[in-house]
């Protein structure tokens, strides 16, 4: 299976630059992170930079290696029983917390005398209790429904405490699954399995990770520095696991422009950011770039209610539309499949052009609506309009006035809340490409996800893409095609081109590798 480009940085494996590109006792690492920092709190932890810090200061049971597979993390073994379904941790012995000066002075008379415990298994399975449970608000918790008992936990029908996992022993830890799942122990790499101690969490009365004070570390690196756009991360001396800091410090920058970002990496103020593909394209870096196609972008058609509920009238969108010119004028080279590149497509997929299929399954969808004459919009960003205009004529120049679209425009912002809140007839997309596995893209469309995509109501794509999610890796290409050609049939999505993020790295630093999913980059090596 071909890889996904990362969006964020990894926590164990990080590579050393050195400051200024000078010589020094001291290697750092200065990194342009997105998004907004929030609570640190692993249970909860936003993509960008949040989950930056969450996988730096924290260690799972697992890590990733370069080629995506599984390593000891927190554990220093496992073992899965015969029918797949039973995962049994044992962990390392003589891990610890680390509690900083901060803690303990902001917690002072709130934490027991000598607070710093070992790891244990009882801080996993505290933590996953915590993920699970639907009062924490894990935007990932979906990713644990395969545990026995989650599911009704993650509906508020049971207990936190009904979900399948045990301490059989201080550092043993096991997890029973409903059914086998190749991807499980990827999905334990996630921010969401992070451990979390329960003495230390009460001690904070309800503001775990939204402050220094309120944050332990059992992983590499543990934060200094705490501000709105700025945060340093620390090597820990004391860390004992196999994945030691290979920088002292990591310095991380959120909320950066991207001209200001562009300009850092000239002057080398910035070790490695991401760009947009068009920008890295077109800009000259000291350097070097990888890019990876981990998205598409398309029409999403909303299909939870009104005219485009029915089945016929979205299928006319796609047969009539002539997705080749539409990407000449931006440049592009038109997708070639409903999933993107880097997922290793099953299913090709071509839009129609077909502007007499496309009028005859408009009227037939308009019969079944009873409806003469339809109207609808189409959200897309600003810099997307012009282009998008030559997509609508050959919509017009099909349907004539039977049916109408106009464009209107808003920030990105404002796109994907009005996509999640289901507030759009049309919209000019992007679709992330999966997290640890084929399934997780597909899914997203799925009426089972938390904010399905384009409000799809499908049992048997449902159906498809749990037989994704659960198969046999000699059965998953043959899954991933019955989850595509379903989706294809649906008409929910029109991909028009594929696009993807590219990771600017400054020369001197060397081996980088890009792993599976939208949150896991690993960093390699220091050149003088």
């Amino acid at each position: 299976m071909k890889r996904i480009i990362a969006l964020l940085l990894a926590v164990a494996l990080t590579a050393g630059l050195f400051s200024g590109c000078r010589k020094s006792s001291i290697t750092a690492l200065y990194f342009a992170a997105a998004g907004v920092a929030g609570s640190f709190d692993p249970q909860v932890a936003d993509p960008g930079v949040v989950s930056v810090v969450v996988r730096n200061c924290f260690e799972g049971l697992v890590v990733p290696d370069e080629t995506g597979k599984a390593q000891p993390a927190a554990a220093q073994r496992w073992s899965v029983s015969a029918d797949g379904k039973t995962y049994t941790f044992t962990l390392r012995q003589g891990a610890k917390w680390h509690v900083s000066d901060t803690v303990r002075g902001g917690l002072e008379g709130k934490l027991p005398e000598n607070f710093q415990p070992d790891v244990t298994a009882d801080d996993f399975v505290f933590a996953l209790r915590r993920a699970a449970d639907p009062n924490t608000g894990a935007r990932d918790a979906d990713m644990l429904k395969n545990i026995t008992g989650a599911e009704a936990v993650l509906k508020g029908e049971a207990p936190p405490e009904s979900i399948g996992v045990t301490a059989t022993g201080k550092y043993t830890l096991q997890i029973t699954l409903n059914e086998p799942e190749p991807g499980f122990l990827e999905v334990l790499s996630q921010p969401l399995c992070m451990p979390c101690n329960e003495t230390f969490f009460e001690a904070t009365g309800g503001r775990y990770g939204l402050l220094m004070k309120y944050i332990i570390s059992n992983g590499p690196y543990y934060m200094t520095r705490f501000e709105d756009t700025s945060f340093r991360l620390v090597k820990d001396e004391a860390y004992t696991g196999p994945h030691p800091a290979k920088t002292d410090v990591i310095w991380l920058y959120s909320n950066l422009t991207e001209d200001t970002v562009i300009s850092r990496l000239a002057e080398r103020d910035l070790s490695a950011a991401y760009l947009s593909a068009a920008t890295a394209e077109s800009t000259k870096l000291r350097g070097s770039v990888l890019n990876a196609d981990d998205m598409l972008r398309g029409v999403l058609f909303n299909c939870a209610e009104g005219a485009l509920s029915n089945l016929n009238v979205r299928k006319a969108f796609l047969q009539a539309a002539s997705v080749a010119s539409t990407c000449n004028v931006f440049n592009k080279e038109p997708a070639a499949a409903v999933c993107p590149a880097s997922l290793s497509p099953k299913a090709a997929f071509s839009a129609g052009d077909d502007a007499a299929a496309a009028l005859k399954s408009l009227e037939a969808g308009m019969k079944e609506l009873e409806e003469t004459e339809l109207t609808f919009t189409l959200l897309c960003e600003e810099k997307y309009d012009a282009g998008l205009r030559y997509l609508l004529q050959t919509w017009q120049i099909a349907f004539g006035m039977k049916c109408t679209v106009s464009v209107q425009t808003v920030t990105e912002e404002e796109l994907r809340s009005k996509v999640e809140a289901g507030e759009y007839d049309m919209a000019f997309y992007p679709v992330q490409a999966s997290v640890y596995s084929p399934a997780e893209y597909f899914s997203q469309f799925s009426s089972t996800a938390k904010k399905p995509l384009g409000g799809l109501a499908d049992p048997a794509y449902d159906k498809a893409v749990n037989a994704l999610r659960y198969c046999t890796e000699a059965a998953l290409p043959q899954a991933q095609k019955n989850a595509e050609q379903l989706l294809i049939g649906s008409a929910v999505f029109l991909p028009v081109w594929n696009e993807g993020t590219s990771l600017a790295c400054v020369s001197g630093l060397a081996g980088v590798h890009l792993l599976s999913g939208s949150d896991r980059l690993y960093l390699y090596d220091v050149e003088e």
